[in-house]
């Protein structure tokens, strides 16, 4: 007999009148879960998961963020059949949509911002768009692959992704399946969002720099996660550059603003 158990962090409390209609939505889903243990008072997010993992007993493990949507109402069915059919997969998840209610500024930003969202598929198809706004896995791959990264601040999803693959497992996206996940509603939260992810990313690549890997746009499977820090530098410059010369003004100051925390972090 399969039990869905579901985690979420949420350390915001401005999420919480989202926080109340998400759990709506798994409530009112065809497979509604076990158990949902919201995890308040952790950090950084891989702690608080693990910490939520630990205080639930399902063998199949849903995460979400605290600021999403269910965007269909067999999500947590389809998560718990493809899991159990086919022991390959080792990390399932849904495509990112951004809510319909965005604002033009929101849909710009989406356009501009990589992996701001993800197509809808037709088919399962590996990808690398399997974050922890919506997953799941079975509690027994996890534990296998030693659960989430506990110190890391940014970069969870990619390193857990890339142990996951490591371990010979499928990183999957399910078909006609999504969630919704809103953009910053202002430039001001945008940049403050840029600059607290540049500033996390040099203090893995301080810190634990085997956790630092690329990260491919759309749903791509096969790439090189662990690349020289000169092509990564390389790349990232190309794509500021390239923000700049197609007049992609949001990409270009959450570039700028991203490299500006990065560098001077990286200095103190």
């Amino acid at each position: 007999m399969n039990s869905v158990s579901v985690v979420i962090p949420s350390g915001d409390s401005s999420r919480s009148d989202n926080l109340h209609l998400l759990v709506a939505d798994l409530k009112a889903q065809t497979l509604p879960p076990s158990e949902i243990e919201i995890v308040r008072g952790i950090s950084p997010n891989g702690r608080a998961r693990n910490a939520g993992v630990a205080k639930t007993t399902g063998n199949i493990l849903v995460f979400l963020d605290d600021d999403v949507r269910l965007g269909t109402p067999d999500i947590l069915r389809s998560f718990v059949d493809h899991l159990t059919s086919d022991p390959r997969l080792g990390m399932v998840g849904t495509s990112q949509l951004l809510p319909t209610v965005s604002t033009p500024f929101q849909r710009r930003c989406a356009r501009q911002i990589s992996r701001s969202e993800s197509a809808v598929v037709e088919t399962l198809t590996d990808s690398d768009m399997v974050t922890t706004q919506c997953c799941a896995m079975r509690r027994t791959v996890l534990t296998e692959v030693g659960g989430f990264h506990d110190q890391i601040i940014r970069g969870v999803d990619p390193e857990l992704r890339h142990r996951t693959r490591q371990a010979g497992y499928r990183v999957v996206v399910i078909p006609q399946s999504w969630h919704y996940h809103p953009m910053p509603r202002s430039l001001k939260a945008l940049l403050r969002m840029a600059w607290r992810n540049g500033a996390a990313s040099a203090y893995a690549r301080k810190h634990f720099p085997e956790a630092v890997l690329f990260n491919p746009e759309g749903h791509v499977a096969d790439f090189e996660a662990r690349s020289p820090l000169a092509s990564r530098a390389l790349r990232n410059v190309g794509r500021l550059l390239l923000d700049i010369v197609r007049g992609r003004w949001y990409a270009t100051a959450y570039g700028l603003i991203y490299a500006g925390g990065n560098l001077l972090s990286r200095a103190e």
